[in-house]
């Protein structure tokens, strides 16, 4: 495959991708929305008959507010890129790999653990609210990073990670892209749906079978009408 249709067809799942995010980022933000009307307003009118309208709303703002404080000061501590150190001939840099999009939905949701107390459940609903409001502003950041990915950088890894059909090192890429802003490059590369990064021994990089799946069908039609040699072996 010639570099230059690989990565005409990069560019347009990096399109396709910045779309998915913007779509995300919406749904996050109209779930939490949803979430505070449906919560606040329960809770609106159970404190209002007691303690009326205004305190109500004062309450309500309150238990809201804290909750939002309390998401906005954690969470940047838990959905946050990896950090892996890695040894280039005498040098340490660090690799950072941003969390996939299934993760911010993870932690958007929050814990669907089946042996919660009731006062556990109550409150991880509760907290549905900030969490997914902050992962919207989260996704949101990264709107513009997907946008903004080297797709003749990235390429390169893409194509390297094609043609081997297996783990590779980042010290291999490195060696291999000598010129390469690694670092940089890494970041970008973990922002691309089906990209894997397996930090066991060490920092290392594969591809998930919908990458080439997708790809198959994007150039060739049908996967199933690939021929079995790699249609990846060739630049």
């Amino acid at each position: 495959m010639k570099k230059e249709q690989f990565n005409t067809w990069l560019s347009s799942k990096v399109e396709l991708q910045a779309k998915i995010t913007i779509g995300a980022c919406v749904a996050m933000a109209c779930i939490g929305l949803l979430a505070f009307l449906i919560q606040g307003g329960f809770l609106y009118l159970a404190l209002s008959a007691g303690y009326g309208s205004l305190l109500a709303t004062v309450i309500v703002l309150a238990i809201f507010g804290g909750m939002g404080l309390y998401t906005f000061r954690t969470a940047p501590r838990t959905l946050c890129d990896g950090r892996h150190k890695l040894q280039i001939d005498d040098n340490k840099v660090t690799i950072r790999v941003a969390p996939t999009m299934s993760s911010t939905w993870t932690y958007a949701i929050g814990s669907l653990e089946s042996d919660q107390s009731i006062p556990e459940r109550i409150f991880g609903i509760m907290m549905i609210v900030p969490r997914m409001l902050w992962t919207a502003s989260y996704v949101f950041n990264r709107i513009d990073e997907v946008k903004q990915i080297d797709v003749v950088e990235c390429g390169k890894v893409l194509r390297l990670l094609l043609k081997k059909s297996e783990r590779v090192d980042a010290a291999d890429i490195a060696s291999k892209f000598s010129r390469m802003d690694l670092p940089k490059t890494l970041r970008q590369v973990s922002l691309v749906d089906g990209v894997v990064f397996l930090t066991k021994d060490g920092v290392g990089l594969s591809l998930a079978k919908r990458f080439t799946e997708m790809l198959e069908k994007d150039l060739y039609g049908d996967s199933r009408q690939v021929s079995a040699a790699s249609p990846f072996d060739s630049e």
